[in-house]
Parts: C-alpha cells; sequence; structure tokens
C-alpha cells in the first residue's frame, strides 16, 4: 500500500543517500525540515496519554494475561487428568497384586496364559 503522501519519503532518501545530487543549501533546508519533524514527534510522544488510550493498553494487558492464564489452567487441568488416569492404573495393578498375595495358590497357576482374566472381574 502506497503513502498518501510520498515526499517524507522521497526526503529522507535524499538525505540519507550521499549521492544525491544537492547544493547545500538545499541539504541544509532538508536537514532542518527532517529535525523540526523529529522534534515535533517527540513533543507528541512526550504528552499524556488520552484515558482512551490508557484504557486500550490495560485492556491489552490484562488480556494477555488472561489468556496467559487460561493456557496455564489448561495445562494444569491435562496434567492433573492424566496424573489421576495413571494412578487409577497403579490402583488396578495394586489390586491385582494383593489378589494374588490373598490366595495360596501354587506358582504353576500363576504361569497359565488366561489366569489373570478372572482377578479383573
Amino acid at each position: 500500500m502506497k503513502p498518501s503522501n510520498p515526499l517524507p519519503g522521497h526526503v529522507a532518501r535524499v538525505l540519507d543517500h550521499a549521492a544525491a545530487d544537492l547544493d547545500a543549501e538545499q541539504k541544509r533546508k532538508l536537514t532542518q525540515a527532517r529535525e523540526r519533524a523529529l522534534a515535533r514527534f517527540d513533543a507528541q510522544a512526550a504528552e499524556a496519554e488520552s484515558p482512551r488510550e490508557r484504557l486500550g493498553l490495560w485492556a491489552q494487558r490484562h488480556v494477555l494475561s488472561l489468556r496467559r492464564g487460561g493456557l496455564a489452567l489448561g495445562f494444569a487441568l491435562l496434567t492433573g487428568a492424566g496424573m489421576m488416569l495413571a494412578e487409577d492404573l497403579l490402583l488396578e495393578e495394586e489390586a491385582v497384586d494383593a489378589a494374588l498375595l490373598a490366595q495360596d495358590l501354587p506358582f504353576e497357576a500363576l504361569l497359565e496364559p488366561h489366569f489373570s482374566r478372572g482377578l479383573h472381574e
């Protein structure tokens, strides 16, 4: 998208390139104009923010904080759910071990391929 006024870009190109064909008076005037423009920009930047700008910055910061907080909460929930599932699997394994130890079975019976099927019921 082209800027509506190409003059500032042209002035910047002329001043930034040493090979430009300018006499000393033109270069001095362009340099002064650039310095005045930069001074105006600095003055506007130093002015107090309007309430609307402050509200916009506040909202931007807090929306970002809410997003980060939401991501952290989601990660914590996923981690907690994963830990609960892992704990359930460990408890099930411990229940099978307890059931095996509570029975007086010979060791050969434990080695049969379909022995543990009845323990899960």
